[in-house]
């Protein structure tokens, strides 16, 4: 081709890309007035028992990824189509905890890393898929006393303490033959971490600066005894609950290991349990405990007794797929991980 011919080839090419910034122009300023200002949606009033007896749980807002705090501009969406910009987005969530700043952290067993929601910052970003140690699995997730993240990574067969830069600084569980670590809590009293290991039916313990303290339990239906173990939570008074899902129970131990009451039993009706996964404790000590079969939480007394479930099937806030960890911070709030549906839900416990 000659460089006349070339030369109008070019001149073609620009006056067609021209032509079509000047429709798509057109288009988003036709669009902009035939709809109304964007708002920002306000939450759902939806609240736990309904009117007229008192609400104990209202919902919140939920987490998703970064454009719960950034919106792509109209002008990418226009051109360059609407999952442009993204950035990131849960995946397959299932741990979440929080520190004392109100950011919120979500273990991505789909992203291979933990995604840190950042409200002061208005920002999201993640740890783990990068630098020496590259999460596989994260599952469990907790904060100690001084805010040193810890992640339980069932793929690497260890559970990782990472620093205030995210970079990987202790890893924990090869020496003891840890195989399928889950869920994790940490006793700040006591500076001891608690790690499930699912396929041993154990309950592995550690100092949070990395010291094995010994382990508890084995296979069957004995009190002290577990059947696929997932999660764990520990209260003020250092007593730890284990979600024994094979055994559709939830076991209480004192910090010595002594069994000191159950509460569950296998069924479809509320109360009972089918598939019984995350676990967590308000300030009054009332026991939250996910159950991913029936797709909601419910929420016990400390011997065991039903006070209120929360959430049904579905997509609408409120309601929950598969739903796996749960996180109650210092303020009650309540952090459930809604994993199909891809987010994180939060939810207020009302005191009266």
């Amino acid at each position: 081709m000659d460089r006349s011919r070339r030369d109008q080839c070019e001149t073609v090419m620009v006056a067609a890309i021209f032509s079509s910034l000047l429709v798509a122009l057109a288009f988003s300023s036709a669009e902009a007035k035939s709809r109304k200002p964007e708002t920002s949606k306000a939450a759902p009033d939806l609240v736990w028992p309904l009117p007229p007896e008192s609400p104990r749980i209202r919902y919140v807002e939920t987490f998703t990824g970064t454009a719960d705090y950034k919106k792509p501009s109209r002008w990418r969406r226009v051109l360059l189509g609407p999952e442009t910009d993204s950035g990131i987005v849960l995946r397959k969530p299932y741990g979440v905890a929080t520190d004392s700043a109100g950011r919120v952290y979500v273990s991505d067993t789909g992203l291979g890393a933990v995604v840190v929601f950042d409200r002061t910052a208005r920002s999201v970003r993640t740890i783990g898929d990068s630098g020496r140690i590259r999460l596989v699995t994260p599952i469990g997730i907790a904060l100690d006393d001084q805010e040193r993240l810890f992640v339980a990574d069932a793929g690497l067969s260890q559970v990782f303490r990472f620093d205030a830069n995210g970079d990987a600084v202790l890893a924990l569980g090869r020496d003891q033959g840890l195989k399928s670590p889950a869920g994790i809590a940490i006793d700040r009293n006591r500076h001891r971490l608690y790690v499930v290991d699912t396929q041993l039916h154990q309950i592995l313990l550690y100092s949070t600066d990395g010291e094995f303290q010994g382990r508890w339990g084995q296979r069957g239906p004995a009190a002290g005894e577990f059947n696929f173990p997932t999660n764990v939570a520990v209260d003020t008074a250092g007593n730890v609950y284990v979600v024994d899902t094979g055994n559709f129970r939830v076991q209480a131990l004192d910090p010595d290991g002594k069994p000191l009451s159950s509460f569950g039993r296998p069924g479809d009706a509320l109360g009972s349990f089918h598939r019984p996964k995350g676990i967590g404790l308000d300030s009054q000590g009332h026991l939250y405990v996910v159950d991913a079969a029936f797709n909601n939480f419910q929420i016990f007394d400390a011997e065991g007794h039903l006070l209120l479930d929360v959430g049904t099937t579905g997509q609408e806030p409120g309601s929950f797929w598969l739903p796996a960890g749960i996180h109650i911070d210092g303020s009650d709030r309540v952090y459930v991980v809604d994993q199909i549906n891809r987010r994180v839900q939060v939810f207020q416990y009302m005191k009266q």
